[in-house]
């Protein structure tokens, strides 16, 4: 499997909540058998990404914002991207960020920080590999997986 198939795969594992709208037979499976007689109308639960944006495009359930594209990030993201330890946050932030986007349709104000981001980020990325005989280690921990490459 090539890389770029494994980030997405990757991306399309990580966490998000949900509101369940409805009882779903086999969602024991993924929530544990502790929560099974909690699966009904407004129960709050974590799913992969795939399985929230699968039930919320059928109206089953309602898919949350990820916590690392919320207020506090974001603003972090428009004020000083490239101190932002993207990889603490999300390991696959872009990734990720591109396919909650694709699904859920918000508003234009996160796209342009999420593209002014990677924008300035790749432009330090470019800046400090011109810069080889400094130790960058310490900005390369901040980077996720796609950047790192």
């Amino acid at each position: 499997m090539s890389e770029p198939k494994i980030q997405e795969l990757l991306a399309k594992e990580q966490k998000v909540f949900v509101t369940i709208y409805q009882i779903i037979p086999g969602l024991e499976k993924f929530i544990g058998r502790s929560q099974l007689n909690n699966n009904s109308n407004g129960h709050r639960v974590e799913l992969p990404f795939y399985l929230a944006a699968a039930l919320d495009k059928r109206n089953l359930a309602k898919m949350e914002r990820p916590k690392f594209l919320e207020v506090e990030i974001i603003n972090a993201l428009k004020v000083n991207p490239v101190n932002v330890n993207l990889h603490e946050i999300c390991p696959q932030f872009y990734s990720f960020a591109i396919k909650y986007l694709e699904t859920r349709h918000e508003n234009s104000e996160l796209v342009e920080v999420l593209v002014k981001s990677k924008r300035l980020r790749s432009l330090e990325i470019f800046d400090r590999a011109k810069r080889f005989d400094e130790d960058h280690m310490d900005f390369v921990d901040k980077l996720d997986e796609e950047e790192r490459k």
